[in-house]
């Protein structure tokens, strides 16, 4: 259920909606669209700007922000990392809504991890979006029918965590790293999965190691297998 808390909408309930994206005829269908709702207005700020900046109370101010037809997910968290930095400052930060074809699970993670606050990869009545837009104006998540079978397919897929008292002291991020530590991966392969740089994946295995009290991945991973991480347990 949405929030009042959290809504980034205009009291009356008014939308202003800004659409990026660099496929002409993707965003003259998604304007096309939102031309139709009295209550939604498209506004064109100047982005990364000073302007932007300092207008947190003006009336051109975006509440949500369209990512339309986004290239790549390094695109989207571009995009994301963009709107945080321009408008991180303001009372009330624009949210963010990808609308795109690519239904790839990497893009659709990657994009949840950047903190997109909804996902749709197919739309299917001018209805629907403009639904969507109120849902996260308002401060809810929109997602695709496609998008959210994902989501139980993704964490139906990932093993619980074997409860030991040796791997007590590791987080829950230590957790998930040491399983696929444990899985065979190396340290850039977790990094792209996890969309973490390399050096934070490095820091995360030396923690990991000081608290198994253990030398090297080899050892850790014998240590996670033996409780149930990766597959089967490897035993000298």
């Amino acid at each position: 259920m949405a929030s009042q808390f959290d809504s980034a909408s205009d009291p009356n309930g008014k939308i202003n909606l800004m659409i990026l994206g660099d496929d002409p005829v993707a965003l003259a269908g998604l304007e096309a669209i939102v031309d139709k709702d009295d209550e939604v207005t498209l506004v064109d700020q100047p982005f990364d700007s000073d302007q932007a900046r300092s207008s947190a109370d003006a009336a051109e101010q975006p509440h949500v922000i369209i990512l339309g037809e986004p290239p790549s997910k390094r695109a989207i968290c571009a995009d994301v990392h963009r709107i945080k930095t321009t408008y991180g400052r303001t009372a009330r930060r624009p949210r963010t809504l990808v609308v795109s074809q690519n239904d790839d699970d990497d893009v659709i993670i990657a994009a949840l991890r950047a903190g997109v606050n909804g996902y749709l990869t197919r739309i299917g009545s001018p209805e629907e979006l403009l639904h969507s837009i109120r849902i996260v104006a308002t401060g809810g998540a929109a997602f695709s029918t496609a998008v959210a079978a994902r989501f139980s397919r993704y964490f139906n897929t990932m093993q619980s965590i074997p409860e030991c008292a040796e791997l007590a002291d590791l987080t829950s991020r230590e957790l998930e790293i040491l399983e696929l530590l444990a899985g065979g991966m190396g340290n850039q392969q977790i990094a792209r999965r996890l969309f973490l740089a390399e050096k934070t994946v490095r820091n995360y295995v030396s923690r990991i190691f000081t608290k198994l009290e253990v030398h090297d991945r080899t050892a850790a991973a014998v240590r996670a297998r033996d409780v149930g991480f990766g597959g089967p347990p490897k035993h000298a």
